[in-house]
């Protein structure tokens, strides 16, 4: 009894996961989606999950389809498959009465009823059995789902296929093979669907990938799976996409914009945990520094060139492809963030945006030259001669925190051979909202790049000490400019310890 009131829980939160990832589709940016609903009233023996378009899709065949009818069956076991004599079993889908099979040939007014043509598709981790004469005689189509016309109906009376229709005409108490046909012209079949877990994991990354939190799994609770049960219960089954975000915000579980595109990859680097902790759910590909770090600090054992700078490189040499697109975390030291814009300038042929941590969750920062340059603060810039005879030329940006003494006080104190410190500050300050968005940040990456293009060639060539403080996102768009500055020596700032800054990795 026990074992059985969990499989049923299980298989009600599988839906519910189900829901979620269809959901994610229509909350991303250009969704075709008009509405999402959660046990359904259209169709009542197809009413799990229904997706409703705004224009009509076309299927494999060309077909149009207006609505999705999700049948989704978990089973906490490989002990069963999809068979032809499962389709014809009503307890394969926990019905009492009815089929999978009698449902659809029930609900046929409905799936064909002109302007809202749609398709019944059942869902389950159980796969077709191999020795099952829906694959030996390849019955249905690998591609979409499909029962294949061709496979099943050949124009024979004695034939192993003539048999199966026979079987199947019977079952649903039809006579004709045309009568068949259009009872399973509307069934998908999505077999080997995601274990449970496995299902969570791809949520996970569908969440971050339109706004939504991500599953914290330190937690026992999964608030998308309680919320829609709440919502069931109070009687609220269908969502449009506005609706759906007005809830998800009421209940905390927004963190900001639509942040990735459909045909963007999640990556990410982390160096850090707080807040970092679900990458690997969150990217389809990471790198994690963290065995490199005690907290901020690199242990004795490692250095950032050989070991922070090498690793970086090496993970966007192997899973950043030329001609993709990638949606990059960057939880990691500002260094970092520099440094992965190095190796990604826009000559690689890999299409990056950062996604930064802000006071409203994490956004896309996206850059727009659309978009006019007046509505942003720019730059005060103040340039000091310190020593004509001096190597180096030392940068300092403030954003967050104020530098320039700071850095004042590291040039003397390791006698740092350098000629000028050229200041890049706002007029109001530093602060946490000195940057407004991805748009306002590649603008200010952008304007130093200029600055330091105008310097004498004599100072162009000369090694650039790079000091401050900032949003990841601002670094990696200042580091994809930076293969004009020439050489570059990056540093961080012992906020915790030293107060004071120490050197990190140097470029190229």
């Amino acid at each position: 009894m026990v074992d059985s009131i969990k499989a049923r829980n299980l298989g009600d939160e599988y839906q519910i996961l189900f829901f979620w990832l269809k959901a994610c589709d229509m909350l991303r940016d250009y969704s075709n989606i008009d509405e999402i609903s959660y046990e359904d009233s259209g169709i009542k023996s197809l009413d799990d999950v229904v997706v409703s378009y705004k224009k009509p899709i076309r299927d494999m065949n060309g077909k149009l389809i207006y609505k999705e009818y999700y049948q989704v069956k978990y089973h906490v076991d490989y002990r069963g498959n999809i068979t032809v004599d499962n389709l014809m079993n009503p307890k394969f889908i926990n019905a009492s009465k009815y089929s999978f099979l009698e449902k659809v040939y029930e609900a046929l007014p409905v799936l064909n009823k002109d302007n809202q043509t749609g398709i019944a598709i059942l869902v389950t981790p159980w796969p077709i059995h191999p020795d099952d004469d829906l694959a030996k005689l390849k019955i249905i189509d690998a591609k979409a789902g499909n029962f294949k016309e061709e496979s099943l109906f050949d124009g024979k009376n004695k034939s192993f296929a003539a048999n199966l229709r026979n079987k199947l005409k019977t079952h649903l108490g039809v006579t004709q093979d045309t009568e068949l046909g259009d009872i399973l012209k509307p069934i998908r079949i999505w077999s080997s669907f995601y274990q449970y877990e496995t299902l969570v994991k791809t949520l996970n990354v569908q969440l971050t990938s339109v706004g939504l939190k991500p599953y914290d799994f330190t937690q026992r609770i999964n608030p998308y799976i309680s919320l829609l049960q709440r919502l069931f219960q109070e009687g609220t089954t269908t969502f449009n996409k506005e609706e759906l975000i007005e809830i998800c915000k009421g209940e905390g579980l927004w963190s900001g914009n639509n942040i990735m595109l459909a045909e963007e990859s999640p990556v990410g680097i982390r160096s850090f945990l707080r807040r970092a902790e679900n990458m690997e759910n969150d990217t389809s590909a990471m790198t994690c520094l963290l065995d490199y770090f005690k907290g901020r600090y690199l242990k004795d054992k490692y250095r950032w060139n050989e070991d922070v700078k090498g690793t970086t490189e090496e993970f966007i040499r192997k899973h950043l492809i030329e001609g993709r697109s990638y949606c990059i975390y960057l939880d990691t030291h500002s260094s970092v963030a520099f440094t992965t814009g190095f190796f990604l300038d826009p000559k690689s042929g890999v299409n990056v945006v950062p996604i930064q941590k802000g006071l409203s969750g994490r956004e896309v920062w996206r850059s727009n030259s659309k978009v006019s340059k007046e509505q942003y603060t720019f730059w005060e810039v103040e340039q000091e001669i310190i020593d004509e005879n001096g190597n180096d030329i030392v940068i300092v940006i403030e954003m967050t925190h104020p530098a320039i003494d700071d850095v004042e006080e590291y040039i003397s104190s390791n006698n740092l051979s350098a000629k000028s410190i050229i200041r890049f500050h706002f007029e109001d300050g530093p602060s946490f909202s000195s940057i407004q968005d991805g748009i306002h940040a590649r603008y200010l990456a952008n304007d130093i790049s200029l600055t330091l293009n105008t310097l004498s060639k004599e100072d162009r060539k000369r090694r650039y000490h790079i000091f401050g403080s900032g949003p990841n996102g601002f670094w990696f768009f200042l580091g994809q400019l930076s293969r004009n500055f020439g050489q570059v020596t990056l540093y961080e700032y012992d906020f915790e310890i030293s107060k004071e800054y120490y050197e990190t990795i140097n470029l190229p």
